[in-house]
């Protein structure tokens, strides 16, 4: 305001305060809030939660305060199974991890230490103690609401949420804590098991899995996915730092393109991964993926928690992602995949499942070695080979001699006469000739 005196010890206080606020060096968060970038288009719910908030970017939202008793409710079951009074141990446990915790986490957290620590418990006995009642069934309450079968498929809906999160090493330690004598009594098995049924292709063994490196459950989900298709692929494509020179490539065409210049699509029978596309002979071989209503969530999230990997990263979902989006441009392309069994359409709609790859395909972030290279090489190889042969013939079969130019270009000739015939008439009578008195006349 105009008159105010400046303060200069009073800047230099807030200044220092929002300083010490900082830290000295940056941390790799591995939970983030998903950008502007990656929601636009008028499909930001498929990256909320329908009925339970897991970590701090979703909690105050109104809609989802009916879970909360729930949550306190599996939280005092599991005390009374143990026969603990409180939860001192467990809040004992996350207060240690408080401030790493607090760091996997993109942006601030608008919550006090003490509200934090509250939410890592309530939300993380919540999730092991759904997992262990829907996994091991001698723990169930058959009176549980949670675990009527349209519940539980929200629940999974909002569990491989990439933004409903918590810190996988926050999970575990609750997990040790309150581990039973039960030899199934393991979390990332009851994990896998808790999301059997959806599309994803959980087949990796657990023991190939590094706890230390698993982010949170839905890069759990994440990794077990990619593994059996990292196996078959070159390791040069793997390496985080590994700087061998990627092949160079071009996008593909459509499905439909590809098959006017003779190549062939089939369903693979033999494979380890949905990812595990091969090129061999002129012919395609894909797994066949089927496209239920939660297709979209799921691949948006997957590509989305890819998309904020550091760089030099595999994104092995979106490169996949990406090699569908460019078979894929309309329903036409469907309808070809369709019938070959590469896509089961259960949407019952071959224009939605073409839209559903043209939206995913944007704004999408590949490998900096594109999982496919090799293969988009190889087919464009083969389409340019195949359009020149085509070429080839047209020319061989049509214009062998003087002759056949001549009559070509006649045909041509004709073609346009014709065309200009016609258009003179129609034009003639609708832009008729005016006579000297101003009427219109038409010979």
């Amino acid at each position: 305001m105009a008159g105010q005196n400046l303060d200069r010890n009073s800047i230099l206080i807030d200044i220092k305060g929002e300083l010490d606020e900082l830290p000295s060096r940056y941390s790799r968060p591995s939970i983030f809030k998903v950008d502007d970038y990656l929601r636009s288009g008028g499909w930001d719910n498929v990256y909320d939660p329908e009925i339970v908030a897991i970590g701090p970017y979703h909690h105050a939202k109104t809609h989802l305060k009916y879970m909360e008793l729930h949550k306190l409710r599996y939280l005092k079951r599991l005390l009374d199974r143990r026969n603990e009074n409180q939860a001192d141990r467990y809040i004992d446990a996350v207060m240690g991890m408080e401030e790493r915790a607090r760091k996997c986490y993109a942006g601030s957290i608008d919550l006090s230490k003490n509200d934090f620590v509250k939410l890592m418990v309530r939300d993380g006995c919540f999730l092991i103690e759904l997992l262990r009642y829907h996994g091991l069934k001698n723990l169930r309450d058959p009176d549980d609401p949670i675990l009527q079968e349209r519940t539980l498929s929200q629940l999974r809906h909002d569990i491989v949420l990439v933004e409903n999160q918590l810190p996988f090493f926050v999970l575990n330690q609750l997990f040790n804590m309150t581990k039973g004598e039960d030899p199934n009594d393991d979390i990332i098995s009851l994990t896998l098991l808790f999301v059997k049924g959806m599309f994803l292709n959980l087949s990796a063994p657990v023991g190939s899995l590094q706890i230390k490196k698993i982010d949170h459950l839905f890069g759990l989900i994440h990794d077990v996915w990619v593994l059996p298709f990292v196996k078959t692929i070159p390791q040069a494509n793997t390496g985080k730092n590994n700087q061998a020179s990627a092949v160079e490539w071009d996008n593909i065409n459509s499905a439909s393109g590809l098959r006017e210049a003779g190549i062939k699509f089939k369903k693979a029978k033999d494979y380890t991964s949905l990812m595990d596309i091969k090129f061999v002979g002129g012919v395609l071989r894909i797994p066949q993926l089927n496209i239920y209503y939660e297709t979209e969530s799921q691949f948006r999230n997957l590509v989305a928690y890819e998309q904020y990997l550091p760089d030099g990263e595999p994104r092995f979902v979106s490169d996949y992602t990406f090699f569908l989006h460019c078979l894929i441009n309309t329903p036409d392309d469907v309808e070809l995949l369709r019938r070959r069994g590469i896509i089961g359409n259960c949407l019952g709609n071959d224009e939605e499942v073409s839209l559903m790859f043209n939206r995913l395909g944007k704004s999408i972030l590949t490998s900096s070695k594109f999982s496919y290279s090799q293969t988009f090489a190889d087919v464009n190889r083969h389409y340019r080979r195949r359009t020149k042969k085509w070429l080839a013939n047209l020319w061989r079969d049509y214009f062998n001699s003087p002759w056949s130019i001549l009559k070509f270009l006649a045909a041509v000739a004709l073609l346009a006469l014709t065309f200009l015939q016609t258009f003179y008439t129609v034009y003639s009578y609708y832009h008729p000739k005016t006579n000297s008195n101003g009427s219109p006349s038409r010979s």
